[in-house]
C-alpha cells in the first residue's frame, strides 16, 4: 500500500463537520481529600492576562546558558487599550484566530500527565520524607504541575526492576502454574507500593483520571507460558513468537476476572481506578521485554464476554487498542465487535516514525463520533545538551487538535540511570519528568516543565476550540513549526499554549470569533508559551485592564528548587548532559544507559525452557484462539521504518515499542487492501492472509480524505 505525502504532514484543524463531541463529564477520579480543580476554575478565575514561558533549548553543563522554565513572561495586552507593538520590526508578525462560537467548540478535556512505574516508586521510596512531599507536591499539587490525567502499570513494565504480575502463581515470574480461579491473586509487594502511591496522590489533588495498563498478563494465560518471552536475534525467521507470545483464549474468564480483582484490590487501598486497557501495546510480541500480542478478536471477546459488564459495574471506562496510530483498523474492528456500549474511549501512542500521524483520530471520530480519545503514551529519547527539544508539546498539541480529551506522556521519575528498569531488555533512555539523584536531591527535566504548560493551565472540562488560522510548519518541518491550542476553561477564560518551533520572535495578535477582544503579544523564539486570558465578562468589566502581575494565587514556576537542605547548584546524574539553572536535569546524550545492571547488557530472560504451545486453530489466528466469529483477525498492513527517536526500538533492538510499523491513509484504504491482500510481508516473515473471514468492511466509512488538509508552509 503506497503511503501518500499527506500521511507525513500535520493536517490543518479544520473540524466544522465534526458535530457531534462525546462528552467526560460521567469520567470518575481516583479519589483522596486532596484539592480539586486550580487556575482557571469557578473557584480559581484568571483575573488578568499572564504569560508563561519555557526555553526549548536543553542547556550544556559548565556554561552560562540560562533558560527560562514555566517562568513568568511579558503578558499580552489588549489592542483596544494599548498600542501595537507592530513597531518591533525584529518580531515576526503573526495572526491567529479562534472560533470562540459553538460552531468552534470540539472536545472536553480531561487533563495531561504521565506515568506511575515502579521506577517511580522505587526512587521516591529512596527519598528522605520532607523531599518525597516535595516532589509529590511538584507533580500533583496546585502551585506545581497539577498532573490530572495518571497512566500506571498493572503489574510489571521494562521500568520495573523485578518482573512480576498479580499472579505470577509460581517461585518466579516464568515458572508459574495454571490458576484459572485465581486464588492466588495478590498484588504483592510492588502492586501494594504502588496502590499506596497513588494513594498519596489523591491528598495531593483529588480529582486525578487514574487508569492502567498490564504489560503483560501472567505468563500462564499466555499461549508460550511465559511473562517474558526470551529475545530472539533474527525475528524475521522467528514468527512462533507471533503466535504465542500472546493470550491463551482458553484463559479469557481467568483474564476478565484478573482485571476485576485488580480494580477491587486497589479498591480496598483507597484508590479508584477509572479507566483500563486490556493490554500495552497489543501488536509489540517481542521478547526479552514485558509483551504481550493481543489480537483485536480477543480484546473483543473479552469485552463481550463480561469485562465490559465488569468494568463499568465498577465505573471503570474501558480504552481499547492503546498502541502506535499506524494500525487504526485494530480499534476500529474492537467497536464493531464489541460496540460502543462496552468500549468507552481508543488510547493511541506516539511512536509511529517519522512522527505520528494524530489524522487518525479524525478517522476514528467520523467512525464513532460519541467515543473518547486519548494520547496514552509518548516517551522522549531524543534530547540532548546544546539541542532544542519540543517532543511534548510536539505530541500533545497535534493529539488534541485533532480529537483526544487528554495526554500523558510515559515515565514519571528514574535514577540517575534511566531506571530502575528490567535487566532483560527494554527503553534504556526514556527520560523521565524527575531524575532522583540521592536521598537528598532530586532534578526536573525539560519535560517536567513542557508537561506543565498544559497540566497546570488547562482544566478538567476545558472545551478545545478550533484554531482557524495560525498554525504553520508540518509534523516533520523541524524548524518551522509555530503549533496552537486554545481551550475555554470553565472560568469563561482562555489557555492558548503556543509552540514556536522557530528562529525568531513571534508578534502574535489573537482574535476570537465571537468575541472583539484582540490580545496581542510575543512569542520569543524556540520557546513553548502559555498564555491565561480572562474571560469576556472579567475584561468588561474592567475596561482598563492591560495586563496582569500577580496569578490569583501562588505559582511556583521553574525558581522552587529542587532539594529544600542542597545548595542549589549542579548535581548531575551519571550520563546526564544537561541541567537548568535551578539544578534541574534535562538531558543525557547517552545511546545507552546501563540502568539497574551494572554491566549494561541484559539478561537472559530466565526460565524459558518450557514446550512451546502450538497456537490455536491454525495459522490465521494470530493470538491463536477466538473463533467465535467477532472481529475476525486479518493481518495487519505494515512497513518497515526506522524509530529516528528510539521510542520503537532500543540499542538491542528489544522493543519499547513495536516493531511493525505502518502509515495508513485512512482506515477504509487499509481495510480494503487487508481484503485484497492473499499474504503480507513483515519484520517477523509471511503472514497468511484471512480475506474469508474479514467481514463488515464495507460499513468502515473512514474515508474523510475530502476534508483533510494540510498546514503548508
Amino acid at each position: 500500500m503506497a503511503v501518500a505525502l499527506s500521511a507525513l504532514l500535520l493536517p490543518v484543524f479544520s473540524r466544522s463537520a465534526l458535530a457531534v463531541w462525546p462528552s467526560i463529564e460521567d469520567y470518575g477520579s481516583s479519589g483522596g481529600s486532596g484539592p480539586v480543580g486550580g487556575i482557571g476554575d469557578e473557584q480559581h478565575p484568571v483575573t488578568e492576562p499572564l504569560s508563561f514561558v519555557t526555553d526549548s533549548l536543553i542547556p550544556i553543563p559548565g556554561t552560562n546558558t540560562s533558560t527560562r522554565q514555566l517562568a513568568r513572561g511579558e503578558p499580552p495586552v489588549l489592542l483596544q487599550n494599548n498600542q501595537s507593538r507592530a513597531s518591533d520590526c525584529s518580531a515576526v508578525r503573526r495572526s491567529v484566530v479562534v472560533d470562540a462560537t459553538q460552531n468552534g467548540a470540539q472536545q472536553e478535556m480531561l487533563g495531561f500527565g504521565s506515568a506511575w512505574t515502579d521506577s517511580a516508586v522505587e526512587v521516591f521510596d529512596e527519598l528522605e520524607e520532607p523531599l518525597r512531599r516535595q516532589v509529590m507536591n511538584d507533580l500533583f499539587g496546585q502551585d506545581g504541575n497539577n498532573q490530572g490525567f495518571m497512566r500506571h502499570t498493572i503489574g510489571s513494565s521494562d521500568l520495573s526492576y523485578h518482573q512480576y504480575s498479580y499472579d505470577d502463581n509460581g517461585p518466579g515470574f516464568n515458572q508459574g502454574q495454571p490458576d484459572p480461579t485465581l486464588a492466588n491473586f495478590g498484588l504483592g509487594p510492588y502492586g501494594t507500593r504502588m496502590a499506596e502511591y497513588t494513594a498519596m496522590m489523591g491528598e495531593i489533588k483529588g480529582d486525578v483520571f487514574l487508569f492502567g495498563a498490564p504489560w503483560s498478563l501472567p505468563g500462564w494465560m499466555k499461549n508460550n507460558g511465559l511473562f517474558v518471552a526470551p529475545t530472539v536475534s533474527d525475528y524475521s525467521t522467528s514468527t512462533h513468537f507471533l503466535w504465542n507470545n500472546s493470550l491463551n483464549p482458553e484463559y479469557i474468564p481467568s483474564a476478565i476476572q484478573y482485571f476485576a480483582r485488580y480494580v477491587d484490590a486497589f479498591k480496598e487501598k483507597g484508590v479508584t481506578i477509572n479507566g483500563v486497557s486490556a493490554q500495552n501495546e497489543p501488536l509489540n510480541y517481542i521478547g526479552g521485554t514485558t509483551t504481550m500480542y493481543l489480537d483485536a478478536v480477543d480484546e473483543a471477546n473479552m469485552l463481550l464476554r463480561g469485562l465490559g459488564g465488569l468494568m463499568h459495574q465498577r465505573d471503570v471506562k474501558f480504552m481499547a487498542y492503546d498502541h502506535n496510530t499506524d494500525q487504526p483498523v485494530y480499534p476500529a474492528r474492537v467497536l464493531q465487535g464489541a460496540g460502543t456500549d462496552n468500549v468507552d474511549a481508543i488510547a493511541w501512542h506516539c511512536y509511529q516514525g517519522p512522527v505520528a500521524d494524530y489524522a487518525v483520530l479524525d478517522d476514528l471520530h467520523l467512525f464513532s463520533p460519541k467515543t473518547v480519545q486519548f494520547m496514552t503514551e509518548c516517551s522522549n529519547t531524543g534530547a540532548t545538551a546544546g539541542s532544542t527539544n519540543y517532543w511534548v508539546a510536539q505530541n500533545f498539541i497535534p493529539a488534541v487538535q485533532h480529537g483526544a480529551s487528554g495526554a500523558s506522556m510515559w515515565v514519571m521519575a528514574t535514577n540517575e540511570n534511566f531506571g530502575p528498569r528490567s535487566p532483560y531488555g527494554g527503553c534504556e533512555t526514556c527520560l523521565p519528568s524527575i531524575f532522583v539523584n540521592s536521598s537528598s536531591h532530586y532534578e526536573k527535566t525539560i519535560d517536567y516543565y513542557m508537561i506543565g504548560h498544559f497540566s497546570r493551565f488547562i482544566r478538567r472540562g476545558a472545551i478545545n476550540h478550533q484554531v482557524v488560522s495560525g498554525n504553520t510548519g508540518t509534523g516533520t518541518s523541524w524548524s518551522s513549526q509555530f503549533w496552537i491550542l486554545a481551550e475555554r476553561n470553565p472560568d469563561g477564560g482562555w489557555a492558548v499554549v503556543m509552540m514556536n518551533n522557530n528562529p525568531d520572535d513571534q508578534l502574535v495578535t489573537l482574535s476570537f470569533i465571537g468575541s472583539l477582544n484582540v490580545w496581542e503579544g510575543t512569542v520569543p523564539a524556540e520557546t513553548v508559551v502559555t498564555w491565561m486570558l480572562p474571560s469576556d465578562a472579567r475584561v468588561a468589566s474592567n475596561s482598563s485592564l492591560a495586563s496582569g502581575s500577580d496569578a490569583p494565587y501562588s505559582l511556583t514556576n521553574g525558581s522552587s528548587k529542587a532539594s529544600p537542605t542542597g545548595s542549589g547548584s549542579a548535581s548531575l546524574p551519571s550520563g546526564a548532559t544537561g541541567v537548568s539553572s535551578d539544578s534541574t536535569c534535562v538531558a543525557s546524550t547517552a545511546t545507552t544507559s546501563s540502568g539497574s545492571s551494572s554491566s549494561g547488557t541484559n539478561l537472559a530472560v530466565p526460565n524459558t525452557d518450557q514446550i512451546i504451545i502450538t497456537a490455536g486453530p491454525g495459522p490465521t489466528g494470530a493470538s491463536g484462539g477466538s473463533d467465535e466469529g467477532v472481529c475476525p483477525t486479518a493481518p495487519q498492513a505494515t512497513v518497515t521504518v526506522s524509530a529516528p527517536y528510539g521510542g520503537d526500538h532500543d540499542a538491542q533492538g528489544a522493543g519499547h515499542g513495536p516493531v511493525l510499523m505502518s502509515k495508513p491513509e485512512a482506515m477504509k484504504s487499509i481495510a480494503m487492501d487487508l481484503l485484497t491482500r492473499s499474504g503480507t510481508t513483515t519484520t517477523t516473515g509471511r503472514v497468511p492472509g484471512n480475506t474469508a473471514d474479514m467481514v463488515d468492511t464495507e460499513d468502515i466509512d473512514m474515508d474523510g480524505g475530502g476534508d483533510r488538509h494540510i498546514i503548508r508552509e
